[in-house]
């Protein structure tokens, strides 16, 4: 969602304020499998303002990681596709913004969508974006990003906090707030070790963690 956020602000691109699901559910058309609801894409495109130099638009969907064949298929290989992955120990902190009681991502689901980010890491189309490091040295790998998307590094996306047009989001919890660093290695902290541990004893988990460049030890 951050990502998104910073997204908007390039002018060449329209962001879908929405998670659309798109390819969650397939039918037969004239190219074989295409979205059901392709309707709440058009919708997205009704409901707000796209300017004349916005030329691409951009989805974002946390589970299109697992869907990255279909996607292919429907868009005949015209796309590009960016993996943000984060530390899964961080990811299983974070609380579900309509139950502050309940986590929001459990740790077989990090597992899931981590392992599935792997298999297409290697693809041309695929550019994986490591959290930690957009947090860190943002200027860095925003020029990164507009490179893989042959974009020029505009001051809107450098600036993005003053230009973003997605501003609001329920996994921000409010409007869409400054870079935080605090929000890296929370794991760490002692009161955190009990939920870490559970994310440890997922099968596949360390693994995962280490083929990402994660420490786990």
């Amino acid at each position: 969602t951050l990502l998104l956020s910073i997204l908007s602000a390039h002018p060449e691109i329209f962001c879908c304020r929405e998670e659309l699901g798109l390819f969650e559910r397939l039918r037969e058309g004239k190219r074989g499998k295409e979205p059901l609801r392709l309707d709440r894409l058009y919708l997205s495109f009704l409901r707000y303002p796209i300017h004349k130099s916005q030329r691409r638009w951009c989805e974002k969907t946390p589970r299109n990681v697992r869907r990255f064949a279909q996607i292919d298929a429907y868009h005949q290989g015209r796309f590009q596709f960016i993996h943000l992955i984060r530390d899964g120990r961080d990811v299983v902190l974070s609380k579900h913004p309509d139950d502050p009681e309940r986590h929001w991502v459990d740790p077989e689901r990090w597992v899931v969508d981590a392992a599935a980010g792997r298999e297409i890491a290697n693809d041309p189309r695929v550019l994986t974006v490591m959290y930690e490091q957009l947090i860190t040295d943002f200027e860095k790998e925003i020029r990164r990003i507009c490179a893989f998307l042959n974009l020029a590094p505009a001051k809107e996306i450098i600036e993005w906090h003053t230009y973003a047009e997605v501003r609001q989001n329920r996994a921000f919890f409010s409007e869409v707030k400054p870079i935080n660093p605090q929000s890296i290695h929370k794991w760490k902290k002692p009161e955190h070790q009990e939920r870490v541990a559970e994310f440890m004893a997922e099968a596949g988990a360390k693994e995962l963690l280490e083929f990402y460049g994660y420490e786990t030890d």
